[in-house]
């Protein structure tokens, strides 16, 4: 008998296994960043995409701000691309063809090495060149930009929300007429750790307006429908969530877009709601399997070719960052493939087919639990697309019973902060010693509190206390311990034992 069970965890190993290859991580020249301005560019002569990787980081207690693009050049490999596009971070880049001209142009907004605002327009001129192009914007940061055609005029207008250099929240759209943008008030809240994104849920071909974020200490969470080009607040309540990050697709494939939103509640809980569109009229929250995750992105596409879009997310839950990949099997039901890329916060994700070959490839950045910094592009493998496996030989197969905690865990966090209150500011790790735990986020809980009170500025510079994977044995747990304060430490961290 547990030859046949071993046999069968070996079958699952192996499927999940294959997945984790789905995609593998190709040749670039970026260097990793945190709270990333990133996007694909069609430059127009070979209509593959080129990636633009904007951040910040940490090297040596120095603070970097840097702008990058990597063009596909041979199997599996990008070159660096020299570029004028600027280096912000906490921001957000958006690329369409805006002047019709066969390549994609880019809208960026974020923040400068200055520590000044940008909102800047560059036009492609083909191949690499690009022209700043000298309309008036009012920058934002900790927003989102979008293109799109919200009053049905035929050329594309630009969405942006934000706080500006006042700290002022606004959400704006610029609208585009024959290449012109002028500035209009569609009398929206706006928004900060949160986006604005359009999409028409009731077919009535007007762009609809989804908002989530913060509005000043607040979560939010509304639909606004398109009335003729001007705004009005949808009567269904949504739950509101901030730190969040909201997305529009027909998930189920039944002609009406849905939209999926994760971030978190007022009283910090991680939450991941699908609200699905009943016929153009109102929506319903689906309960999925889904991993919530706080300071999110989301991005939507089928991956595999099924005619259906999955979804990939990066961001953190109370336990720490990931980055999960969901196959969509339709009726609301996803499966995460259990990809192997990196989990990260203060990061971004995005699908696109960077060598054309047919399936979706991925613009990963952000930063890891270990405080690496990541700029990564990994490609598909699945072309043609993955044929389902034969999954028959498990339909008379009894399931082993598997051990469901409870699992040894660490809790650790860190910051770059002085622990005092002064302004000696350093890098600070804080970590526990090994405890079991019985009830779901106790020991956070517990971390938490003990942290508040040792660290009093900590509300200021918390980036999150993290817990590590469950293990079995207590022996495991601590080489893990070790390893994890081991890396912190080459990194210049101060470490800090904070048992119970």
């Amino acid at each position: 008998m547990w030859k046949k069970y071993f046999l069968l965890l070996f079958l699952i190993s192996s499927i999940i296994g294959i997945k984790a290859q789905i995609f593998e991580r190709v040749e670039t020249t970026f260097t990793g960043v945190m709270q990333p301005v990133s996007t694909w560019v069609d430059y127009g002569e070979t209509h593959k995409l080129v990636a633009y990787l904007a951040g910040n980081y940490y090297n040596n207690n120095s603070h970097f701000v840097i702008s990058q693009t990597n063009s596909y050049y041979s199997k599996n490999k990008f070159k660096h691309t020299s570029n004028i596009l600027p280096a912000i971070y906490r921001g957000d880049a958006a690329s369409a063809d805006y002047d019709d001209d066969g390549d994609d142009d880019i809208i960026v907004t974020g923040i400068q090495s200055n520590n000044q605002l940008l909102m800047r327009l560059y036009r492609n001129d083909g191949g690499n060149r690009f022209t700043a192009i000298k309309e008036i914007f009012t920058p934002t940061t900790d927003g989102s930009v979008e293109w799109g055609d919200f009053d049905n005029d035929n050329d594309l207008d630009i969405l942006v929300t934000g706080k500006q250099f006042n700290n002022q929240l606004s959400t704006i759209i610029y609208r585009n007429d024959n290449g012109i943008f002028s500035q209009t008030d569609p009398g929206l809240p706006g928004v900060y750790n949160g986006n604005a994104t359009w999409g028409d849920f009731d077919n009535d071909n007007y762009l609809d307006i989804l908002i989530t974020g913060n509005i000043g200490g607040n979560p939010y969470t509304a639909v606004y429908k398109n009335i003729k080009s001007s705004y009005q607040r949808v009567a269904q309540q949504f739950i509101p969530l901030m730190n969040s990050d909201g997305a529009w697709g027909d998930l189920d494939n039944d002609g009406f877009i849905d939209f999926i939103v994760s971030g978190e509640t007022i009283d910090d809980y991680p939450v991941c709601i699908i609200y699905k569109n009943q016929s153009g009229l109102f929506f319903k929250d689906v309960a999925v399997s889904i991993r919530p995750l706080k300071g999110c992105s989301i991005d939507l596409g089928d991956y595999d070719n099924d005619n259906d879009l999955d979804i990939i997310m990066t961001g953190e839950s109370l336990e720490r960052s990931y980055t999960n990949i969901y196959e969509n099997k339709l009726g609301l039901d996803f499966e995460n493939i259990v990809a192997g890329l990196p989990g990260v916060a203060d990061g971004n994700a995005q699908w696109g087919d960077f060598d054309k070959d047919g399936d979706l490839d991925i613009l990963l950045s952000g930063v890891t639990i270990c405080y690496d910094f990541i700029g990564d592009i990994y490609v598909n493998s699945l072309d043609p697309p993955e044929k389902e496996m034969g999954t028959s030989i498990f339909i008379n197969s009894p399931m082993p019973s598997v051990k469901i905690g409870p699992y040894y865990y660490y809790i650790f966090s860190s910051c770059y902060c002085d622990p005092t209150g002064g302004n000696n500011n350093a890098y600070h790790m804080y970590v526990s010693n090994i405890h079991l735990q019985n009830k779901r986020y106790e020991l956070n809980y517990k971390f938490n509190d003990l942290l508040v009170k040792q660290v009093p500025n900590w509300g200021d510079t918390d980036r999150g206390y993290r817990t590590s994977n469950g293990f079995e044995t207590k022996a495991k747990a601590q080489a893990s311990r070790k390893q994890v304060v081991e890396s912190y430490k080459s990194t210049n961290f101060i470490i800090h034992e904070l048992n119970w």
